[in-house]
C-alpha cells in the first residue's frame, strides 16, 4: 500500500479521537497550577456588577458556552461558592457544565458534563466579552459521550476532505470497525480496519488496528504495525490549554465515551 493510502484511511481513527478533543477546550485558557497570576486583578467596577447582581455570573457563562456548545438540547451550568465576596471577584468552588445534544464543530455530543473545581475566572472578560477565561483551576473532571449515528453523520459531512467515499465508523463493545473506500493510485478500492484505543502515560491515545483489509485482502501484521506507527500517538494531551489526566476510553455498543482529569501533583 501506498503513503497516501494509508493516510487516507486512518484519519478516520483520528477524527474520532480529535472531535473528543475539541469537547474539552471550550475556549479556556491555559489554567495556572498554584497561586492566582499576580499578573491579573479583578476589574473593580466589574466587580461591584457581579456582587450587585448573583445570577450575573452564570448568565455570561451560558451566553459564553452557547458560542462554543451550539444549539443544545439543553444547557445547565451550576456555580458554587461559599464566599460571595470572592465569587464577585470570579473565586468559585465548583462550576458545573451539563449538555445535552450540543454541536461542537459540526459533530453533536450526545452529552457532556464538565467539572471545574476550585477555580478563578477572568471576570472582565466574561462580563464584556461573553469569553470564559480561566486565571487558574484546581482540577477539572469531564466525560462526554458520542453515539454512532452522529460520528457517522460528521463523518459524512468531512469525507471529502479526507477523501474518503462513503465512511462508516461501526462501535462495538471495546472495539471500533472503520470501513470505507478511497483511491489507491488510480484505481478505487475498498477497505476496512477494526482496532481500539489504549491510553499511555496518561496523556496520549493510541490507537491499534488489530485487523485490516484492502478489496476483502488481510494485510499481515508487520504492514499494520508500519501504519500505526506513523499515527501514534493520535492525540497528545500535553498540547492541552489545559494540563488533564486521561482516564478512559470506553468502546460501547453504538457510543463512545470519553473520561479525563486534571489534578494538582
Amino acid at each position: 500500500m501506498s503513503r497516501p493510502t494509508a493516510m487516507s484511511i486512518f484519519p478516520l481513527a483520528l477524527l474520532v479521537i480529535l472531535c473528543l478533543a475539541a469537547a474539552p477546550r471550550l475556549a479556556w485558557a491555559e489554567a495556572a497550577s498554584g497561586p492566582a497570576v499576580a499578573s491579573w486583578t479583578p476589574d473593580p467596577e466589574i466587580t461591584a456588577r457581579l456582587a450587585s447582581d448573583p445570577g450575573l455570573l452564570e448568565r455570561q457563562l451560558d451566553l459564553a458556552m452557547r458560542k462554543v456548545l451550539k444549539d443544545p438540547a439543553t444547557l445547565t451550568i451550576t456555580v458554587t461558592t461559599r464566599d460571595p465576596v470572592a465569587r464577585s471577584r470570579g473565586f468559585v468552588d465548583l462550576i458545573s457544565v451539563r449538555e445535552a445534544r450540543g454541536n461542537v464543530d459540526n459533530l453533536v455530543l450526545e452529552r457532556a458534563d464538565i467539572d471545574f473545581h476550585d477555580v478563578q475566572l477572568d471576570t472582565t472578560k466574561l462580563v464584556k466579552e461573553e469569553k470564559i477565561d480561566v486565571v487558574q483551576v484546581k482540577n477539572i473532571d469531564m466525560n462526554v459521550t458520542i453515539l454512532e449515528a452522529d460520528l457517522n453523520a460528521f463523518l459524512v459531512a468531512k469525507s471529502k476532505g479526507i477523501k474518503v467515499d462513503n465512511p462508516r465508523v461501526d462501535l462495538q463493545p471495546d472495539k471500533m470497525e472503520l470501513q470505507g473506500s478511497t483511491r489507491y493510485g488510480f484505481v478505487k478500492v475498498k477497505f476496512w480496519a477494526s482496532g481500539g484505543f489504549s491510553i499511555h502515560d496518561g496523556q496520549e491515545i493510541w490507537f491499534h488496528a488489530r485487523n485490516m483489509k484492502m478489496n476483502n485482502l488481510s494485510m499481515p501484521r508487520a504492514f499494520i504495525g508500519t501504519i500505526v506507527k506513523k499515527i501514534n500517538p493520535v492525540l497528545n494531551l500535553k498540547k492541552f490549554p489545559f494540563r488533564l489526566n486521561l482516564k478512559e476510553i470506553r468502546i460501547e455498543q453504538g457510543a463512545i465515551h470519553f473520561t479525563s482529569s486534571e489534578k494538582e501533583p
